[in-house]
């Protein structure tokens, strides 16, 4: 193989593994929200990003409570390779149980949806797996070499990518307030293409993920404070 053939294998695998907590092309139109062409890039915090939309016409003053129902798991994220369906459901488990959590006393949280008040739904739509992206060592030639045989081999480390979708409707009318898209991503998690994921790998990485549905709720209730003083 001479440089130039060397060289593109190098950058190729390099970019094959770019894991992004943002959802991809395939993983978008694979989803359920139903205003995916209107969703825009949010950063929450550093670390945290995903893709939001509020709508224009919500007014926060007309809902005082806040309806969670509980996780759910569409019938896409199950029975994927290494990725056991009983994990799934202790991570929809554990988002429900830690969003109550972290929602109680920022919110009035009620049982059952009702007047004045808006119900949070969430849909684990998707789950997959994708290579652990390149060290900066295995960028050099040897170790590029090294990282493409791993690959080919099926022994290169991978990432657990599951995409969640959340929705603020109104509980009455169940008109779409806000939309949001994001990806639950652990890195390098599975040593392998075959062994099986299992909860305690990624638990930490569910919980700081609730997070980021935290502040979608919360920038949520500050875009429709400021949409209500804009329309006056």
């Amino acid at each position: 193989m001479n440089k130039t053939a060397l060289m593109m294998l190098i950058v190729s695998l390099a970019l094959a593994g770019c894991s992004s907590r943002l959802p991809t092309e395939r993983e978008r139109e694979m989803g359920l929200v139903q205003n995916s062409d209107k969703l825009v890039e949010v950063t929450y915090t550093q670390d945290a990003t995903g893709l939001q939309w509020v709508s224009p016409e919500l007014e926060i003053s007309q809902y005082s409570k806040l309806h969670i129902a509980a996780v759910g798991l569409h019938q896409n994220a199950k029975a994927v390779h290494q990725i056991p369906e009983p994990v799934l459901e202790r991570v929809s488990a554990r988002l429900t149980k830690v969003l109550k959590q972290e929602l109680t006393g920022g919110v009035a949280l009620v049982e059952v949806p009702e007047a004045q008040a808006a119900t949070l739904k969430i849909m684990i739509s998707r789950a997959s797996t994708d290579m652990e992206d390149l060290q900066i060592t295995e960028v050099l030639p040897y170790g590029a070499l090294i990282g493409g045989a791993k690959a080919l081999l099926g022994t290169r480390d991978r990432n657990v990518r599951i995409l969640v979708e959340s929705q603020l409707v109104d509980s009455r009318s169940e008109e779409i307030l806000a939309e949001r898209v994001g990806v639950i991503l652990a890195k390098g998690v599975l040593e392998n293409d075959s062994v099986e994921l299992e909860y305690d790998q990624i638990r930490e990485t569910v919980d700081s993920f609730t997070q980021d549905i935290v502040h979608f709720i919360r920038l949520t209730a500050y875009q429709a404070s400021l949409n209500e003083t804009e329309q006056g």
